[in-house]
């Protein structure tokens, strides 16, 4: 069993459903190559995804629309998942600040900061794609989470002795700390 991570900007990984600026479509159509391409070349068999239930994700459609189909999971805990963990209130009160970037253009970027309960977020997406992966005999899977979570999410495989690759490529600037 071999694992893919792609660290992504959850912004840009639902299907558009009303205007897109030129670069949010671009950012989309990048991302959906670099799909595209993954499951073409490492044979992907399952693609698990942190993503907002109430919204069609990108993964979500190439998965359905791949011939034969990819099974798509979704790893992201609900409201519930969250409150039963004791996770809720630490994660709706997450410590963020704001920089400017770039430097005097006047944009503002908000920078979250990992918490512990980060973790428990990260073994919950490691154990819904293993289950996952288990329940259909998956050989390749993509494992499609937030930048922040990507690399602890490789750590946390390769210390349980399985092969993880991680891609950032589409992350240039760090917002998280």
């Amino acid at each position: 069993m071999k694992f893919l991570i792609v660290a992504i900007d959850h912004g840009w990984q639902y299907v558009p459903y009303g205007d897109e600026t030129p670069e949010s479509a671009a950012l989309k159509t990048k991302y959906q190559t670099l799909l595209t391409k993954a499951v073409a070349d490492r044979g992907i068999d399952l693609i698990c995804e942190e993503s907002d239930p109430c919204r069609l994700s990108i993964a979500q459609k190439v998965a359905y629309e791949h011939k034969p189909r990819i099974r798509w999971e979704n790893i992201n805990m609900s409201a519930q998942e969250r409150l039963e963990a004791g996770i809720w209130e630490a994660l709706l009160h997450r410590p963020q600040h704001t920089i400017e970037e770039p430097p005097g253009s006047g944009y503002l970027v908000t920078i979250d900061h990992r918490v512990p309960e980060d973790e428990i977020r990260e073994q919950f997406f490691i154990a819904e794609s293993l289950e996952a992966a288990e329940c259909v005999g998956s050989k390749s899977i993509l494992i499609l989470c937030g930048d922040m979570h990507a690399e602890f999410v490789r750590e946390v495989l390769e210390a349980r002795g399985i092969h993880a690759d991680r891609n950032h490529e589409l992350i240039p600037v760090k917002h998280w700390q």
